[in-house]
């Protein structure tokens, strides 16, 4: 289609500079050319009418006489992050194991006027692997997909490793490194919800949330539930200034994309809170913000700047696959359930709430040795399969970490090096929790935001994939049980006398988990 352009330019006179173009698709059924070009938003919003767009569409009429045309018109921006974080997709889909290794230093960016200027700069190894595979082109392309402005790439060499290096050892050294390329979600953008500082759009394609860390400016998307609306007081507050009120405002959400959920956090203005609570159940948003974790509950949470509808490609979601599910348990044998300490309201009430008929849910929990759950190793893992809402096996284990456990950890659990010194690591434990699991949706109380995304951590190197559909009872507990104000387990179970007795321990939050699903099912 470059022949296109040439051919547009000369058909108008070169009459719009601004104007690059992007590509072209004809669809046989519909019988609709459509052609994409590429210009700057704010020419776009200034200085290119409706009289021009118009000039535009008669033109490829010209060109493709008898043909149905439609005109789309990518609006870019460019500054230095926006054009980083392009040059990160690149590598990201490209180049994937120097994507693994690159640093701020490796990557420098001046947006003047209307050029893009990017200089990389690697150790002889990784620039002799990007010159042979012609990498400077190749990123131009990419990136003249994406940005109307003038484009360099200079690709630089840092020094001249030793004579007995081989570019082959550092490709095979870091194929055996295993680890994780970032997966991103194909999703196209729709009109804008909600946006501060100024944002006009997302200038990448979201992450999987099962892959989130901290960060900032991190891109998810996913379905919406459990939209609530609240209030927090303003610290600022000045009583009889308008401008400082008492109380502002607050929506919380549940993010899902099928690989993993994330509590979602957004600060409004009063003025925008009616769009956003505009949102229904399982809308599909794109959002962009920072991701944190609680210093309370060691829970990832997402605080976003911006909300923009999409339509999500689900199809595009590819998970690794998985193995088959063992024939045999090897190291954790599941027993049948019986109470030793703890009473289970469970098995007083005999009633079972309809939410709870036909389903299969594995309730379980760990004990580990910090708040960061992409940090923290397990040190016990405790489950119980709950058979349409009555405990029909439990799985338990302790876990031994690779570092000793620490005297605050000792202090939570009670749990102690020596009572972990024989027994396996989580890793070996893996394929038996995943047997125990098949056929069932997984729950536990703050899953979401910490022991789903430990077990995937671990079940993702073992090559298991615990794609389970996920019950948080966290979250569920904000939504259905609104007279509480605080809603971790311990507090909850002593507000709904729920025996809770070894707090902290595994098994011991696992049957207070189970009671309290039963709770929240009977008000759903």
């Amino acid at each position: 289609m470059t022949k296109f352009f040439e051919e547009f330019k000369a058909t108008t006179n070169d009459k719009f500079p601004e104007l690059k173009f992007n590509s072209a698709l004809y669809d046989t059924k519909t019988k609709i050319l459509t052609v994409r070009f590429i210009i700057s938003t704010f020419v776009s919003r200034t200085s290119f009418a409706d009289d021009k767009r118009a000039e535009v569409a008669k033109a490829v009429e010209k060109i493709f006489p008898g043909i149905q045309v439609k005109i789309e018109y990518i609006n870019t921006f460019a500054d230095e992050r926006v054009v980083k974080n392009k040059v990160l997709a690149y590598f990201n889909e490209n180049q994937n194991l120097i994507f693994k290794r690159l640093a701020d230093d490796n990557v420098a960016i001046s947006v003047v006027e209307n050029e893009i200027h990017i200089k990389l700069t690697f150790e002889t190894p990784t620039f002799n692997i990007l010159k042979a595979s012609d990498a400077e082109n190749s990123l131009y392309e990419y990136l003249n997909l994406w940005f109307n402005e003038d484009i360099t790439v200079e690709l630089i060499e840092k020094y001249v490793a030793p004579e007995n290096f081989s570019v082959n050892e550092i490709v095979e050294s870091r194929v055996q490194e295993n680890t994780r390329v970032l997966r991103l979600v194909n999703v196209e953008i729709g009109e804008k919800v909600y946006a501060r500082n100024k944002i006009v759009g997302l200038n990448q394609s979201p992450m999987y949330i099962k892959d989130v860390k901290e960060g900032e400016n991190v891109i998810l998307c996913g379905r919406v539930y459990a939209l609530e609306h609240k209030e927090y007081n303003n610290k600022k507050y000045k009583p009889g200034d308008p401008k400082t009120p008492e109380k502002l405002p607050l929506i919380r959400l549940t993010l899902d994309d099928t690989t993993g959920k994330i509590e979602t956090v957004c600060f409004p203005k009063p003025s925008d809170v009616e769009a956003i609570t505009s949102l229904g159940e399982k809308d599909q948003i794109a959002c962009i913000g920072k991701v944190s974790t609680s210093k309370y509950n060691g829970a990832l949470s997402y605080a976003v700047d911006a909300i923009f509808r999409c339509d999500i490609d689900f199809d595009s979601i590819n998970l690794t696959g998985s193995k088959p599910v063992p024939d045999f348990y090897t190291l954790v044998k599941p027993e049948p359930y019986s109470v030793i300490s703890q009473s289970s309201f469970v098995e007083e009430d005999n009633e079972v709430p309809e939410f709870l008929k036909g389903k299969t849910i594995v309730v379980f929990d760990f004990e580990a040795t910090g708040k960061v759950p992409t940090e923290a190793e397990p040190i016990e893992i405790a489950a119980a399969r709950v058979i349409d809402g009555k405990i029909a096996e439990t799985f338990q284990s302790f876990c031994k970490p690779s570092e000793p456990i620490s005297e605050f950890i000792t202090d939570l659990t009670s749990i102690t090096n020596d009572m972990v010194k024989f027994s396996p690591s989580f890793d070996k434990i893996v394929p038996d929790f995943y047997k125990f699991t098949r056929g069932a949706i997984l729950c536990g109380h703050n899953i979401s935001g910490y022991d789903y995304i430990m077990l995937a951590k671990y079940a993702d190197k073992e090559g298991y994939n615990f794609n389970n559909e996920l019950i948080d009872t966290l979250l569920l507990s904000r939504e259905k049980l609104k007279e509480f104000k605080r809603f971790d387990l311990p507090t909850l179970s002593k507000n709904l006398g729920i025996s809770h007795e070894n707090a902290h321990r595994a098994i011991a939050d696992v049957y207070a988990t189970v009671d309290l699903l039963r709770v929240i099912a009977k008000r759903m």
